[in-house]
């Protein structure tokens, strides 16, 4: 396959920089063929009064009333342009949802113009993006689907409902990163194709050296069980505090931001925050786990979840131990998957007895079998057929593949 070419790219996603998402790693694999405008968007959720929703909306109008609505060049990636329009939350309401539509067109058309880009592929995983379909000239708006968000907690699941229906409809390509995803969102209007997670096994497939080690991970004595990636609403905290209570001689630390309330394991002795870290420091960090896990609450969100950490777990050979998903079935020959706390402990300690280098290899070679190139090669096969079938302005005019 060959890699998407010459394209002009507009994405609505989580902002830039701030996690690590599979739309960031898909992207990334396409900057250096393509140029790229990112919109940093007020997301789904409308904001409550609490702490973690106040700081986050002091961040989005800073970024507002700042001069440049983007990061500093040098820290940017080459062919890549990042803009914030002014957006409001509450999308709820009408008027609110009109401005914000022109506000983001508006936006959008005048950096189109100044970068000189027409025609462009516009990719989404948004569901509150319905409203831009046809107002960016586009060639193919995609749907790249990551979550079930008419599951999501703290959301209006009848305005997302609404959205995400009318975004199925309208838009030119869907992709799943879930099989239980194609299942959910399959319409009679056009096909739904599964592009799963990738990982960027070089990146992960580290050595534990003790003297390479960052000083926040030198402390931890016996068995470190970790987690990283955000702490959000999804974790099973009863869970958590279980596995620390009944394994007081180990370590469980957990390395990311909090996303939601984590004041039910906020106070156990042997659970640690680390807090977030840069990626590219994260697999040196992680080098020091003896055991990665996966505790998510079993629920109809959950079960057509894809865990992006999965596989940069398996990149650094260590065993892991994940809650159900059909999605991590997969790969249930190097992963133990459990659904219960009892059997979640029992994995545990099995996982660290009977750890070897032959399973360490098995689970690096599984891992390196899903690079996010092959994942971006695939994306771009599916938008060059999508193009194809709809007759887009792109492929009329024969562009660069």
């Amino acid at each position: 396959m060959k890699m998407l070419k010459g394209r002009n790219i507009v994405v609505f996603s989580d902002d830039w920089g701030r996690h690590p998402s599979s739309c960031q790693h898909l992207v990334k694999q396409l900057l250096p063929f393509n140029r790229v405008i990112w919109v940093n968007t007020i997301g789904m959720r409308s904001p409550r009064f609490s702490l973690y929703d106040v700081k986050r909306s002091f961040e989005v109008i800073g970024g507002w009333l700042r001069k440049k609505q983007e990061p500093e060049v040098d820290v940017l990636p080459v062919n890549l342009k990042v803009v914030g329009p002014i957006m409001l939350p509450y999308n709820n309401i009408s008027i609110v949802r009109r401005f914000n539509r022109q506000s983001v067109r508006h936006t959008l058309m005048r950096r189109l113009a100044a970068e000189g880009m027409t025609n462009p592929l516009v990719i989404s995983t948004f569901p509150c993006t319905c409203d831009y379909v046809g107002d960016l000239g586009e060639s193919l708006y995609v749907y790249y689907c990551v979550d079930d968000f008419v599951n999501w907690p703290d959301v209006n699941l009848d305005l997302i409902n609404t959205m995400e229906k009318k975004l199925l409809y309208n838009c030119d390509l869907v992709l799943v990163t879930a099989e239980e995803l194609r299942k959910i969102k399959r319409s009679p209007e056009k096909p739904i194709h599964l592009l799963a997670h990738g990982v960027d096994s070089d990146r992960f497939n580290i050595r534990r050296d003790p003297d390479a080690l960052p000083e926040a991970m030198r402390k931890f004595q016996g068995p470190v069980i970790g987690f990283f990636g955000a702490l959000s609403a999804w974790l099973d905290f009863e869970l958590i505090a279980a596995l620390a209570a009944a394994r007081p001689e180990w370590s469980f630390v957990f390395i990311g931001p909090a996303d939601t309330d984590i004041s039910p394991i906020m106070n156990i002795p042997n659970i640690h925050f680390v807090g977030k870290v840069p990626y590219e420091q994260l697999p040196a960090y992680a080098a020091r786990f003896n055991a990665g896990i996966i505790p998510f609450q079993v629920n109809e969100l959950t079960r057509s979840v894809n865990p992006l950490k999965l596989l940069e777990y398996l990149s650094l050979g260590m065993p892991v131990v994940s809650t159900y998903m059909p999605e991590v079935m997969k790969y249930a020959d190097v992963v133990s998957i459990v659904r219960t706390s009892d059997e979640f402990l029992a994995a545990l300690d099995v996982a660290l007895a009977d750890d070897d280098e032959r399973k360490r290899q098995q689970r690096i070679e599984k891992a390196r079998d899903n690079s996010w190139q092959a994942v971006a090669e695939r994306f771009g096969q599916l938008v060059q057929q999508a193009e194809q079938q709809k007759g887009s302005p792109y492929e009329r005019t024969g562009g660069v593949s």
